[in-house]
């Protein structure tokens, strides 16, 4: 009997291609489960008590001994904390659109020497004098950085860059110079066999991300557990689809002029968001959670460890919920924000 070999090996490798794609696969992505992670920790939470109310901070950040928690809606919007003494020590940043003051502020970066702060309302990065931040009520500004047009979100410091999300349906991401001017927008979305309009590829694939500073992007995807690792030029290293590789679907729709798109009830599930750069690591709260579960809640419970070429490391099992935390990696402490069932901080040690 003659036998094609050619023909038999090219059936043989679409075969393989297909079967290394789903239904509601991703092209060039790499499947991953539980059993990826090379260690699993149980964390018990400890509730923080302070001298002060937390108030309801939205964002929270640790340096040294310090906690920050960044408010909306109040008179100050920083309010500093000291670890050791359970104290508040001060308060930072006025709520306003005048000289220092700012309306939606977060955490770009704390080092010893600097503090970068991002003014979202205004796209504005702020920068003061570590010290001066910490001891200064009404600390100095030493540079300020407005960008040349408006983002969609937070932005991250990439080497000597900074990049925000550029939410169009053609490119994720657009980064700007030193200057805060714009230099170029990059960041192709997942292809899937889902087909989506423009309207709802932009909402289907809203992200969070972060960097490490230099040269690593990962996005986390809200409704698909989907991360992608880029380079310093945008480029795709990575595509991670798991640990239960779902795509949830969106539907769009018009009111009048303006076209958007809507989760379908039943078939959307929230997946990673907050992403932080903790040295060689990503920390990433992941939730999995559908919302006609009986025990949905906005908060999630489960915190996956990547290194930053994507590759799964530890899983860490919180015995509460929260929606944002920071990571103080010399002592390993991880400190996390609930709202259930009233706001207050938690914090978690982990190896």
């Amino acid at each position: 009997m003659n036998v094609n070999i050619s023909g038999l090996i090219g059936a043989l490798c679409c075969v393989m291609m297909l079967s290394c794609t789903s239904k509601d696969g991703y092209q060039r992505a790499s499947l991953i489960s539980y059993d990826d992670f090379s260690s699993t920790q149980k964390l018990i939470g400890t509730n923080l008590q302070f001298d002060d109310t937390i108030l309801k901070p939205m964002r929270i950040q640790v340096f040294d001994s310090l906690l920050f928690t960044v408010n909306t809606r109040e008179e100050k919007l920083i309010h500093v904390f000291n670890l050791k003494s359970q104290k508040k020590i001060g308060e930072r940043i006025s709520s306003g659109q005048g000289p220092g003051e700012m309306l939606q502020p977060y955490f770009v970066k704390i080092d010893t020497a600097w503090v970068h702060l991002f003014d979202m309302s205004s796209f504005t990065l702020y920068v003061y004098a570590t010290k001066d931040f910490i001891t200064n009520p009404l600390p100095v500004v030493i540079r300020k950085v407005k960008l040349s047009e408006p983002t969609f979100g937070e932005i991250r410091l990439l080497g000597n860059d900074m990049v925000s999300s550029a939410y169009n349906p053609n490119n994720q991401f657009i980064s700007f110079n030193s200057n805060g001017e714009k230099s170029m927008e990059f960041g192709t979305y997942p292809i899937s066999n889902n087909a989506f309009s423009d309207a709802e590829k932009v909402e289907a694939y809203k992200s969070s991300f972060t960097t490490n500073q230099k040269d690593r992007i990962a996005v986390c995807y809200n409704w698909t557990d989907l991360i992608d690792i880029l380079d310093g030029k945008g480029h795709l290293k990575k595509r991670i689809h798991g640990p239960k590789q779902f795509i949830s679907t969106f539907k769009e729709f018009r009111d009048g002029d303006v076209v958007s798109a809507s989760p379908v009830k039943g078939h959307n599930r929230d997946a990673y968001f907050c992403p932080i750069s903790v040295g060689e690591d990503l920390f990433v709260l992941f939730s999995g959670k559908a919302e006609d579960e009986a025990d949905y809640s906005m908060l999630a419970n489960q915190m996956f460890v990547f290194d930053w070429d994507g590759n799964p490391k530890q899983i860490l099992l919180l015995d509460q919920g929260i929606f944002a935390f920071t990571v103080d990696k010399e002592n390993k402490k991880i400190y996390g924000i609930s709202d259930k069932p009233d706001f207050h901080l938690v914090a978690f040690s982990y190896n």
